[in-house]
């Protein structure tokens, strides 16, 4: 009797612990939305905004505590023109890392597109106050932008050159000295920085077609027109190369006369 109320009693314990559910340590949560993450950086990157944001939502569901997926999601919003749900995720990505240089960085360039020129320039300055910001020069590039818009030349040029110093190869900054060196009419300057800027960044569009402006004011005029067209051939379907379009046509009804 003793026995058979002894493997009765056994039988209890492992049905109730077969119906216990074992619920996986957060690491498994957090992996397993890495792993959606990244693929939705990969979508960013290349420009499938919609499968990015599928994407990433799906890892927000899985891990809701990382700071990587708010700043993606901002990302994606900010540049679908959804300023206001960018402004919400980058926020929320400070809110549960308030040092995290990128979303600083990030929400100071939302910033900067709305010409908060004072608000843009607190989170650059809070972005590069954190000394393991791996990339420093960008948000150096938007710090001078900020300050160039708000009239202050001389800490513009200060910090792209300090943007530079930290990537020698950092195309975007050599736009920006480019831009400020064709408002000035400073055409040979302009001229240096512009091609630089193609050189390190073949994709920038918004570069060659101010250096072939550059090359037109400067009467080199078949330059112009190369860089230009070549414009039309690498992207096509961007508005740099309806710009550079105008041009050309100008240009060929000008030569027609």
């Amino acid at each position: 009797m003793h026995k058979l109320l002894l493997i009765v009693s056994i039988l209890l314990v492992l049905t109730t612990l077969g119906c216990q559910s074992v619920e996986p340590p957060p690491e498994f949560y957090h992996e397993r939305a890495d792993v959606l993450l990244q693929r939705a950086i990969i979508y960013y990157n290349e420009g499938q905004l919609a499968k990015a944001l599928s994407e990433a939502l799906k890892a927000k569901e899985v891990y809701p505590n990382d700071p990587e997926i708010y700043n993606l999601l901002g990302l994606i919003y900010m540049d679908r023109g959804d300023l206001t749900e960018a402004e919400k995720y980058f926020r929320k990505a400070l809110e549960i890392r308030p040092d995290f240089p990128e979303a600083l960085n990030n929400l100071g360039s939302l910033y900067l597109i709305l010409g908060k020129y004072e608000e843009a320039i607190s989170y650059f300055q809070k972005a590069l106050q954190n000394p393991f910001y791996q990339k420093p020069f960008i948000a150096y590039t938007n710090l001078a932008w900020a300050y160039y818009k708000l009239g202050d030349e001389e800490k513009a040029l200060f910090y792209l050159n300090k943007a530079l110093e930290s990537n020698p190869r950092y195309s975007l900054a050599y736009f920006y000295r480019g831009m400020m060196a064709l408002q000035k009419g400073e055409l040979e300057k302009a001229r240096i920085n512009f091609r630089r800027a193609v050189r390190f960044n073949r994709q920038d569009m918004a570069a060659r077609y101010f250096l072939g402006l550059v090359y037109y004011r400067m009467g080199e005029v078949e330059k112009a027109k190369k860089i230009w067209r070549s414009i039309l051939q690498l992207a096509p379907e961007s508005k740099w190369a309806l710009k550079a379009e105008d041009k050309l046509l100008t240009l060929e009804e000008l030569e027609g006369k």
